[in-house]
């Protein structure tokens, strides 16, 4: 069930439930309205299309809320003539919540839906969080002393493994580094070797 209603020069679908925001309506916060400028209604029994209002229909709502919308900036510009006009706007807004849509053989309230019995996992985590205000601590401190011994005896062995990696990449640099010393050694007796040939070419 849901109708088309205009109000504020606009048109909104509505359905009995709904909460919306419409042009600023006069009241104050938990007064009703009714809007009787309906377009449309559609139901269980088919559509109602007005010329232009379906007789005798109306939709009543309820003021949650009036306040102003988010701001919105309005740029004049007019070029070669050095106007530059910037603006902001918030527009005043009515929130409404939509309590029924009625007519004259007509009306489809809001339904009402019971409250939903709450999930027993929520009430375990309750009682949880009252022992554990009420003393239980201890308890928790116990298992979590548990789980880090059973984290320090699960990390012994992953501690031997990486000594053991970290032992492997040094034996690597350590032979990655000899060899770099050698060749440079190679390359400095080569050197000295031509030092010595350009002196005795000279002496002669």
């Amino acid at each position: 069930m849901y109708a088309v209603v205009r109000t504020g020069g606009k048109q909104y679908r509505v359905a009995p439930g709904d909460i919306l925001e419409v042009e600023k309506l006069a009241g104050d916060v938990g007064d009703s309205v009714v809007l009787d400028d309906v377009l449309l209604v559609a139901g269980g029994d088919g559509v109602r299309i007005g010329r232009p209002n379906v007789d005798g229909a109306s939709v009543t709502a309820r003021i949650t809320g009036q306040h102003r919308g988010e701001k919105i900036l309005v740029f004049r510009y007019r070029p070669k003539k050095r106007v530059r006009v910037r603006r902001g706007h918030r527009q005043y807004v009515t929130r409404l919540q939509i309590d029924k849509i009625s007519g004259e053989d007509f009306e489809f309230p809001e339904e009402t839906h019971e409250e939903a019995a709450p999930e027993p996992v929520a009430e375990e985590a309750e009682a949880a969080v009252e022992a554990g205000a009420a003393g239980a601590p201890v308890a928790v401190v116990a298992e979590t002393d548990s789980v880090t011994e059973a984290d320090e005896t699960n990390g012994a062995g992953a501690e031997e493994e990486t000594v053991a990696k970290a032992g492997d990449a040094l034996d690597a640099v350590g032979d990655i580094a000899g060899d770099v010393v050698e060749a440079a050694s190679d390359t400095g007796e080569d050197t000295e070797a031509d030092d010595a040939g350009e002196n005795k070419v000279k002496e002669e």
